[in-house]
């Protein structure tokens, strides 16, 4: 991102003597001559930072400089005015809306060195925020290491795998074996490292890179292998293998040339059986699991090995092909059914992964490591289900972690954009609303769809200030169609549950909007339903707040998570949003068309709006005009476009469209 620099000041001589310096220096410079000019350009560049003078008519230096902390708190903020303002600029520093004040008349060289620390500062905060919000939202472990190689933060998570619970290390090459110097090495010094490491324990751990900053750089560190002895508190069967004599039989198969498979089983959910059971009775329910297995594995001739955490290794032969691997899987979790195993209330539900010999490891080292790391990237996946080890994925684990770090300066590097879906009004027969929608443009990655990075930024935690952005770029919209004369009932804008859940939320969107001169009832805040249910309480208090503040609540993808409608009457819903996956065969489908019309009634009885998503046919829209469902949105009326070719759709669409309800 170009470093933004935005020079405020009411004395043209000054703005040009400064602007010359600045652009000199390398800087992107913008210039005000007032307040309000200052806020209309932060608006289009939220500039980094911001020198402004003190004395300036109609909006003061000290209520500008307020006024840009609120809506964009990470620029920082320097005064430029003669010394006899100081004891009033004074107030501005204590407060943190002012990052330094300089005495006019300027000292050239000093002023170019406190700009240049402005910016590093700025860059320093980032990173140290986006650190902080890694280390509090990612699922995975991460570690901070400087660039001497001392150890920074490490999360709960890679404090488990690297055993630093009860000691203390000052450096992040400590933690290993003399033997993985090189990979330590290769850690701190590459851009986009790799390297499998042997704890001082004796664990494997694969450790990536995931962020470089200049002073620090975040890893990624994952268990590949735990080789600490086989049996925990929690097993003890004395016909389970040891993880070495696993080891042996897959060598001793591969040497003899004979076809096997290997296979990782994970126990989901361990943990919270324990929170709801008590750990005594899911100790006990464990361990009578484990016997089960093992009798299930003898009879279908498997060797079987137990890794901790909750995770067996089973050696598989006398196959002849991958089916037999799957038919025999079947018959070990055959006895888990939900019919069959009634020991407990819990579900018993398996991670089960595989890797055919030779074709995926030429030792048994290798492959046990691939069916490890092939169960690890599956294990938020489907239970029960036999995934095959497939080396593609680790390098698809590669390309996510380079699209996380890239999403966290997607903002800055001003790689976003919106584009707009028209939604068309069934009884007024026209567009009335639209859904905003984020759009990403990496300069390498290319265009990155949001089916990939959303789910990664929610996952990693850089959905909250992507939401943020969103929300800001859409209220700039709005405003400039109210100049315009756009009229419109809603826009829709995508709020994340993770976002929602941030304590601030509330007092950010409030001083958000406070920041346009907009109608916030054109806002509609479009939710998931899971979320929702799932955080009941919280929920109703801030949709409340927001539906006081004007702001409508949708509730997104209605059908594809609990679809109660006597969970939604307890929230203060505005409108249901069918998903499309709901009405794909509604036009000949009689059982969808009553399952929609159903939900259209109930919604209207609680005074909700139905609006469809998804709608590619003639045909869908005359049923759901029939069905009485108030609007719709999908490829029939247009696809998702460009603010510019949205404005020009909808001045244009009414003809078209009121043409395509009759059929013609």
């Amino acid at each position: 991102m170009p470093n933004k620099l935005l020079i405020v000041d009411d004395e043209p001589a000054i703005l040009r003597s400064l602007a010359r310096v600045f652009t000199r220096e390398g800087y992107s410079v913008f210039t005000a001559d007032s307040g309000n000019a200052a806020l209309a350009i932060m608006q289009l560049e939220a500039c980094q930072v911001v020198i402004s003078d003190f004395r300036m008519p109609i909006m003061d230096g000290a209520a500008l400089l307020a006024e840009i902390k609120i809506l964009y708190p990470a620029s920082l903020c320097i005064v430029l005015s003669g010394f006899a303002d100081f004891n009033a600029v004074l107030a501005l520093l204590n407060s943190g809306s002012a990052f330094r004040f300089l005495q006019k008349p300027w000292d050239e060289t000093t002023l170019i060195v406190e700009i240049a620390e402005a910016f590093r500062t700025y860059d320093e905060t980032r990173d140290e925020k986006i650190i902080t919000q890694l280390m509090a939202s990612s699922a995975d472990g991460l570690v901070e290491v400087f660039a001497g190689g001392q150890l920074g933060r490490v999360n709960g998570i890679a404090k488990n795998l690297l055993k630093l619970n009860d000691v203390n290390h000052s450096t992040f090459v400590e933690l290993f074996s003399p033997v993985s110097d090189d990979g330590v090495a290769h850690l701190l010094d590459s851009p986009t490292g790799h390297a499998v490491l042997k704890t001082v324990a004796g664990r494997e751990i694969e450790a990536f890179v995931k962020i470089v900053y200049e002073h620090s750089r975040v890893l990624q560190v994952l268990l590949v292998d735990d080789a600490e002895p086989v049996f925990s508190s929690l097993i003890n069967l004395p016909a389970v293998l040891d993880q070495k004599s696993i080891l042996c039989s897959a060598d001793v198969h591969l040497q003899a040339g004979k076809p096997f498979a290997m296979v990782a089983i994970q126990l989901k959910n361990y943990g919270f059986w324990s929170e709801m059971v008590g750990f005594s009775e899911a100790e006990a329910l464990f361990e009578d699991i484990s016997a089960v297995l093992l009798k299930q594995a003898s009879k279908i001739s498997a060797l079987m090995g137990y890794l901790a955490n909750e995770q067996f290794v089973l050696l598989l032969d006398n196959i002849s092909a991958e089916l037999d691997v799957h038919a025999k899987l079947a018959a070990l979790i055959e006895p888990f059914g939900p019919l069959n195993y009634t020991k407990s209330a819990v579900r018993v539900e398996f991670v089960i992964t595989y890797c055919m010999a030779p074709e995926d490891g030429q030792s048994g080292r290798q492959l046990l490591n691939n069916v490890l790391i092939s169960n690890r990237l599956h294990a938020n996946g489907h239970a029960n289900f036999f995934m095959r080890y497939d080396a593609s994925m680790i390098e698809r684990k590669r390309s996510q972690l380079l699209i996380s770090e890239a999403l966290f300066y997607a903002i800055d590097n001003e790689q976003l954009f919106l584009h707009y879906q028209p939604k068309f009004d069934l009884k007024q027969r026209k567009i009335c609303s639209c859904e905003v929608l984020l759009r990403w443009q990496h300069p390498s990655l290319g265009f990155v769809s949001p089916a990939v990075f959303i789910p990664i930024a929610e996952q990693e935690g850089q959905i909250v200030e992507l939401g943020y952005w969103v929300l800001q770029r859409a209220c700039m919209a709005i405003s400039n169609w109210s100049k315009q004369g756009v009229q419109l009932d809603k826009v829709a804008i995508n709020i994340s549950g993770k976002q929602l859940a941030q304590d601030d939320f509330i007092p950010r969107v409030e001083t958000l909007l406070a920041g346009f001169d907009i109608d916030t009832s054109l806002l509609e805040f479009e939710l998931t339903e899971t979320w929702l249910i799932e955080n009941l309480e919280q929920s109703i208090e801030k949709l409340s707040r927001l539906k006081k503040a004007g702001v409508s609540i949708a509730i997104d993808d209605f059908g594809t998570g609990y679809s109660s409608l006597s969970y939604l009457s307890k929230l203060p819903i505005d409108v249901i949003k069918i998903d499309r996956s709901l009405i794909t065969d509604i036009a000949q489908n009689l059982n969808t068309q009553s399952m929609v019309a159903n939900i259209t009634r109930m919604a209207h009885d609680m005074s909700m709006q139905v609006v469809v998503e998804g709608v590619e046919t003639l045909e869908q829209l005359k049923m759901l005009e029939q069905l009485n469902c108030d609007v719709i949105q999908g490829f029939l009326i247009a696809k998702p476009q460009s603010e510019q070719s949205f404005i020009h759709f909808v001045g244009i669409a009414g003809a078209g469209l009121a043409s395509l309800m009759e059929g013609q």
